[in-house]
């Protein structure tokens, strides 16, 4: 009998100390990935202008790693050794392609960059993640594509003779880097302008304007006898600040048509402009 109780209180004795030795094991260790780190990234919408919505589908991007993301919150897909990340969350919007760092919006035609590409957001940011532990990290998006809009008004001659309309922007960028905002490669695009009575409209989704190229916003109109006249306007001024802002910009003209047939010399006078407004028109 004493050698079965010996034996027992051995055992009981070796299975109190295994206990305690996985407790203690437990309690060193604050995650299941002690070697590793984990990131859940949320990202802040809260800049975006008005018209823009937040994208369904979005990338994040940890150094070299890629995954699709959706949503406000997301876990990234791999655990990470400690250290320092590049995390960068981009969209791809339509018209627009991404090629490492360097968002380019096509062309709708030969030599004229799309007039209304998508909008195209990005948030960069260095993270620093550390072993056995759950970095939570919040990225302010920003707004990459910003809206003009532009409104003529005719305060002279005859706008029922008018057949057709075209407005050329020159100077605005065509490619931009998402994770430092530069904006390179000078371009123009080209749209229609709407006609409703008196007004004539029309919309660009901007990269933005290059600072050192001119603004030029050239009118091309076709009237009903076949006779054509174009209108250019030095618009440098009115979109100095426009790389700065987010919401709509909306330029507003008076339109000065001739007052008959064969007669040449249109002009838009009077440039104003406003932060805001929903022209849009596409």
């Amino acid at each position: 009998m004493k050698n079965k109780k010996t034996r027992y209180m051995t055992i009981l004795t070796a299975a109190i100390a295994l206990s305690l030795t996985s407790c203690v094991k437990d309690e060193l260790f604050n995650t299941p990935h002690p070697d590793l780190g984990a990131v859940i990234v949320t990202t802040d919408w809260s800049a975006k202008s008005a018209e823009a919505e937040i994208p369904q589908n979005y990338t994040l991007r940890m150094g070299t790693e890629e995954q699709a993301a959706s949503g406000i919150i997301n876990t990234f897909k791999t655990l990470l050794p400690q250290g320092s990340y590049e995390l960068t969350a981009y969209n791809t919007p339509e018209h627009i392609g991404i090629s490492g760092n360097t968002a380019t919006v096509g062309e709708s035609e030969p030599g004229y960059m799309e007039p209304m590409p998508g909008y195209l957001f990005s948030a960069h940011q260095t993270i620093d993640v550390m072993a056995d532990d759950t970095l939570k990290v919040t990225v302010p998006v920003k707004q990459l594509v910003r809206l003009l809009n532009v409104e003529l008004t005719v305060t002279e001659g005859d706008y029922n003779r008018v057949q057709s309309a075209t407005a050329t922007l020159d100077g605005v960028a065509s490619r931009i880097d998402i994770v430092t905002g530069e904006r390179t490669t000078a371009a123009k695009s080209l749209n229609t302008l709407v006609q409703n009575g008196n007004k004539f409209t029309t919309s660009f989704r901007l990269l933005g304007i290059i600072p050192t190229a001119s603004q030029k916003l050239t009118v091309s109109i076709l009237f009903t006898n076949g006779d054509t006249q174009q209108i250019e306007s030095n618009i440098s001024d009115k979109l100095a600040d426009f790389n700065d802002r987010t919401e709509a910009k909306t330029l507003t003209g008076e339109l000065l048509l001739p007052i008959e047939a064969g007669v040449t010399g249109a002009t838009i006078t009077n440039w104003k402009e406003t932060d805001g407004g929903n022209v849009d028109a596409n």
